[in-house]
This record gives structure tokens, sequence and C-alpha cells, in this order.
């Protein structure tokens, strides 16, 4: 049993107070006598005089008092039976772990992350504990997860929740998310920069704001024809830059091109260098200049790669989106046949066949879009099931799938034969599984784009999915080669693998990738801040009471039922 005023119970000292007046007050009523005679020869044997303490306690309406105010103090304390334990969360916590975050600042604390982490500590040390969901944006993978955890245990490894990751995302699509998941959950979002729109009511921003990081490289490229080629840079620098900066071209530890005086403070600069010689397996360009305090934009580094355009033969009825989607991958070019007859391994690099089998004699790679008989070692089976969008952990696509995940309703049923590996759902309600056949890698997508079904085409994900999907199912081969940098946990065409998340030279058994942070506005990331940690604090105390009511059956009616009864009791027994 709970309390849900305890406070009250401090009316119970007058318990103890009532028996200590029942034994001091004079008690006792006029009896009328025809001579006192009696009373002195009785007082004078010494066998009479006041009533004793035991007598005393022995008189019922001394008890019936004491009850009757122990009930209602106990009645006013509102006990309750506890039905279930308050596991929901009674907020949620957004962790912005973007590059941006990790920018130096003037503040006793150095960097923007630890400005937040103290704003977040604050909060979480007023709100008291309970359960609670953290969702980091990104995590150490690249990706957006989220843990059910407690406020204390948060607090306790606030530290390395927070602790920035190289790499650039958009936190706002999670927060809206999270916001619209549940409107009357608390959402607080620990980041730098506040946005400048409106936000839902239940969103409480802790921003410690910041300045640009002044320098940066926007843009690095190669063209190569034959034994000469060229180099592409572009950079920009805020008017409060210290500047100026130089560019410099290296190749195994030995500068092959530079620029002085490439870009001033305030400006925006472009250079296309010619270089003499055949092109260098690695780059490194670099800004020489101050420290502007955010360097892992001022260094790009580049590794010889192929690179290539694909061709996509969608066959079958395909949604729009699907088709849109498939076209938003740079160096692709999508076709479409209603009928599923032979294709040439000449006619396209990739097949989708959508509700339809594979065409005829078709050897290389494929989907599967919500087949309709088995394909591979993926075997339909009666019935339909709840699905459940689960990633699964160490899939070579199971980065391309991120933010939050979108809405399936009860779908087929299917059996995952041996060779199939599964990407999304479970093993008894498979969603997607991919597999190998003839040396050519394969997925099926076991759904249909129904809106009765899913609304995963209209999430902000589907295009990067397919996107990475097609680089992952159709290595680029046979092209003429050229210099490419990745950004970190970027999927790899053709490596099976996302991009290290350190800039830098990679060893790879193709020859090696180049990781840079480039192309990104992270390190000119700068704006307001805002404080809302008095409102947070009392939002995450109010969902905390409203859990721990909701968990609860009121006992005080009856206690003050019970109290009603012991004081008309006392009533009757005084008469």
């Amino acid at each position: 049993m709970e309390l849900l005023a305890p406070w009250s119970l401090a009316g119970l000292v007058l318990v103890p107070a009532i028996f200590l007046w029942g034994l001091l007050a004079p008690r006792g009523r006029p009896v009328v006598v025809g001579s006192l005679m009696l009373w002195r020869r009785v007082l004078g044997k010494g066998t009479a005089g006041k009533p004793s303490a035991r007598a005393r306690l022995k008189d019922p309406l001394v008890w019936l008092d004491a009850l009757t105010v122990l009930l209602i103090v106990l009645a006013c304390a509102q006990p309750v039976l506890r039905t279930a334990a308050p596991a929901q969360a009674v907020a949620t916590l957004v962790l912005d772990r973007t590059a941006s975050m990790g920018m130096q600042t003037g503040t006793k604390h150095r960097t923007r992350w630890r400005d937040a982490e103290a704003l977040v500590s604050s909060v979480l040390k007023d709100a008291g504990d309970g359960p609670i969901r953290m969702v980091s944006v990104p995590d150490g993978g690249g990706v957006v997860t989220t843990t059910e955890t407690t406020v204390a245990d948060a607090l306790a490894r606030l530290g390395s929740a927070m602790e920035p990751v190289l790499a650039a995302a958009d936190i706002w699509p999670v927060v809206l998310a999270e916001a619209a998941r549940a409107v009357d959950l608390p959402v607080v979002v620990a980041t730098d920069v506040a946005p400048a729109g409106d936000l839902p009511a239940n969103v409480y921003v802790l921003a410690t704001g910041g300045e640009s990081a002044d320098v940066g490289i926007e843009r690095v490229g190669t063209r190569i024809e034959a034994n000469r080629w060229w180099l592409l840079a572009r950079a920009r620098a805020a008017p409060h830059a210290s500047g100026p900066y130089s560019l410099e071209v290296s190749a195994g530890g030995k500068v092959i091109a530079a620029k002085a005086g490439f870009l001033s403070p305030g400006a925006a600069a472009e250079a296309v260098l010619p270089v003499e010689g055949p092109p260098p397996a690695q780059l490194r360009v670099e800004l020489k200049g101050p420290d502007d305090g955010f360097l892992p934009d001022n260094v790009a580094v580049l590794a010889m790669e192929p690179a290539g355009a694909v061709r996509v033969l969608v066959v079958g009825e395909a949604d729009a989106s699907l088709r849109r989607a498939l076209e938003a991958r740079a160096g692709t070019i999508v076709a479409e046949s209603a009928a599923a007859s032979a294709v040439a391994a000449d006619d396209a690099d990739l097949v989708v066949a959508v509700g339809v089998p594979f065409p005829a004699e078709w050897k290389g790679p494929a989907v599967a879009l919500a087949p309709a008989e088995a394909v591979g070692p993926v075997r339909p089976e009666e019935g339909n099931a709840k699905a459940e969008w689960r990633v699964a952990e160490g899939h070579p696509l199971a980065g391309a799938l991120y933010l939050e995940p979108p809405r399936v309703g009860p779908v087929r049923r299917w059996r995952l034969d041996s060779g199939a590996r599964l990407l999304v759902g479970t093993p008894d309600v498979p969603l997607m599984a991919t597999w190998e056949e003839d040396g050519q890698r394969r997925l099926a997508v076991l759904f249909a784009f129904d809106d009765k079904v899913t609304d995963w085409p209209r999430r902000a994900g589907f295009p990067v999915f397919w996107s990475r999907g097609v680089d992952w199912l159709v290595p680029r081969q046979g092209a003429a080669a050229t210099h490419r940098t990745h950004l970190p946990f970027e999927p790899i065409p053709g490596r099976g693998r996302a991009a290290p998340a350190t800039p830098g030279f990679h060893p790879d058994e193709a020859g090696g990738i180049g990781v840079s942070f480039v192309g990104t506005d992270e390190g000119f990331q700068a704006g307001q801040g805002r404080n809302d940690s008095r409102a947070a604090v009392e939002a995450i105390r109010a969902s905390m009471e409203a859990r721990r009511r909701a968990g609860v059956a009121p006992a005080w009616p009856y206690v003050a039922a019970a109290a009603l009864v012991a004081l008309v009791l006392r009533a009757w027994v005084a008469r």
C-alpha cells in the first residue's frame, strides 16, 4: 500500500493526545445520595479515591475517539493499492551527438557537448528517479538508437552517452517523431543550436548555443583523363575567421600541389589544380592556417575507387514512390517493364520484381518485392501475423534503416530456409531478408507498399535505404577509377560495409578507402541557445506523478467509511 499524501500522517500525534487527555481529565458525573457518612467511612479506610489509570483506559469512549481520529488521518493521507509497476517511461531524453557538439567554446566546460551535459545533469538531478526513454542521434555506430533505462542510470553514464561521434545528422525529425508518439510525454532535447521555428508543447530544449568554427572544406573531387588529372577543392570561411588559409595537396607525405592565400575571412573559394603524372592511390587535401576549433572539416582524404552508373529494371506494377526512391540515387538509370520476360545481362545491372517472379534466365542481382510465391530460400506459409519492425544487428544493410521505425500492419507469414539472412522483422515473422544465388546478391521485401500495411514509402529514410541497397546489391565494377572520399559511417558501394568513424586512410581488401568529414555544414553550426530546464523538471515530475497514480487503486474511500462508522458507534455508546 502507498500513500499519495504522506504528510497528512502528522495528524497521528492526536492519537496519543487523546489517551493522555483520558488519563488526566476529570471524569465522572454527579450522583445524589442520602448521606455522606457512608463516603467518609469508605475514604477513612483508604479503599476509595480517584479512578485508576487502568480503569480510565477501559473506558470505550477513549478508544473510540482514538480510532476515529486514526481513521480520519489515514483517509487524509490517501492510501492506495499498487495494481501495476510504473514501467512506462515518464520522459524521453534526446541526445544530440552530431559532430558539431564537439566544437570548442569559451566556457569552463570548453566544448558544446560538455555545456549540454551540465544542463541535462541539473535537470535529471532535480526531476527524481523513474523510467526514461533515451534516444541517441546518432550513436557510436552512426545510427539512431533508443534505450529504455532510468533517470538514475542515465545520470550515471551521461558523460559517455553524450560524447559526440564524428557524423552529421538532423535530430529534429527524430524529436518531432518522439513528440508525436506520446503527446503527454515530455521530450527533453540536449543540443547546441536551438531551432528557429515553433515546437510541440511537450518538447523542452536544452541548447547551449554557439558560434561557427570559422573554416571548412565543402567539397573535393578529381577528374582523371589519361596521364593528366585535376583536383577541385571548394572551401569557405566565416566573417570572424582568423585567416588567411592556404591549400595544400599531398600524397605519401609529399606535397604535390599548393595554393597560397587560398581562403580569406568571410569568403568562399574554389580552385582547380592541375597535377602532372599518374594519379596517386591516396590524396590528402588540407587547409593550412590558424586553429578554428573544429579540425575535422579542415582536412579531406581521398582514395582511388572505381565508379559507374547502375541500370535498374523494374518489372511489374511498381509504386511511384519506389521509382522516385531508386532515381534519387546518383548515377542510377531506371526502366520499367510490365511483363516478366527474359532479360539479358546487357539490358540491366539490377532487376526489381514487384509481385511477379524474377525474369526467366536472369542470374544477376535482384529484388523480390511483395512476391506471390517462394523466392530462393524464402518460403510462404499459411495465414497472416502481426509484424515487428526490428532491424537485425550486424547485417551490411542495417545502417541504411534509421529514424523512427515505420508502421507495419499484419503481413503474410514466411519461412526463411537455410541460406537466407534476416534483415528486418523476427525469425517467426520476417519482413526483409537477403541471400546469395550463383554468386549474386538477392533481397526480398516480403510486404506490399499498401497504405493499409505500411507507411514506409512516406518516411524520410525510404529513398536512403534504396540508394544504399542498390550500392550493396550492385558493386560498381569495370568503370574508370577516380578518387573518392566517404563520410563517417557512410555505406561503401561494393564493399558490403560502412566507412569507419575516423577520418583518414583505412586499409581494405580492395585497396583502401578514404574517410573525410566533407560536404556538411556541421562545422558552421551557429545560433542561439535555449534553456527550458525549469519547465522540463516540472514536466518530468508531473509525468512521474501521473504514471504513479495511473498504476494504483484508491483505498482511502474505504478508510473514510470506516471512520464514519467509528464516529456513529462513539455517539451511540456515549448515550
